[in-house]
C-alpha cells in the first residue's frame, strides 16, 4: 500500500488570521478552526470571573465570525479557570451563552494562567469556512 503525501505548501493548506511574531489569533485547516481566547487586554483582575467570561465570549463570537463560523458550529471547547472555585460562576455565563444552540463538547480544568489578572481562558475548535 502506498500513502500519498500532500505536497501542497502549508500556506495554502492553513489559513491564518491575525498573524503576529509569536502566534496567529486563529487558524483554519480543512474547514476546522482553532483558536484560544481570553478576556479583553489589558486584563483587569478587579473584574469578576463572570465579567471576564462575558468579555471572553464576546471576543469569541467576533473571532468565530472572522473565520466564517459561529457558536452553533463549535465542536469542542476547553475552559481553563485560574481557580476551580469559580466553576459555577463561569458556568452560569456559559449556560446563558449556549442556551440558543446545541452546545459543543467541553472540558473544564484549573491551571495557573499567564497573568495573575486572568481568571478564565478558552480553547475553541469549530467548523469554519475553508
Amino acid at each position: 500500500m502506498t500513502l500519498a503525501i500532500d505536497s501542497t505548501p502549508a500556506a495554502e493548506l492553513i489559513k491564518r488570521f491575525g498573524i503576529g511574531p509569536r502566534a496567529s489569533i486563529a487558524t483554519v485547516l480543512g474547514g476546522t478552526g482553532y483558536f484560544a481566547v481570553t478576556p479583553e487586554a489589558p486584563y483587569n483582575g478587579g473584574l469578576s470571573t463572570a465579567e471576564q467570561t462575558r468579555q471572553l465570549l464576546a471576543k469569541a463570537e467576533a473571532r468565530l465570525a472572522q473565520i466564517g463560523s459561529g457558536k452553533d458550529r463549535l465542536a469542542f471547547v476547553a475552559i481553563i479557570l485560574a481557580d476551580m472555585a469559580d466553576y459555577q460562576t463561569m458556568n452560569a455565563v456559559w449556560d446563558d451563552w449556549v442556551k440558543d444552540v446545541e452546545p459543543p463538547a467541553r472540558a473544564c480544568f484549573e491551571a495557573r494562567l499567564a497573568s495573575p489578572d486572568l481568571k478564565v481562558e478558552m480553547i475553541m475548535v469549530c467548523a469554519a469556512a475553508r
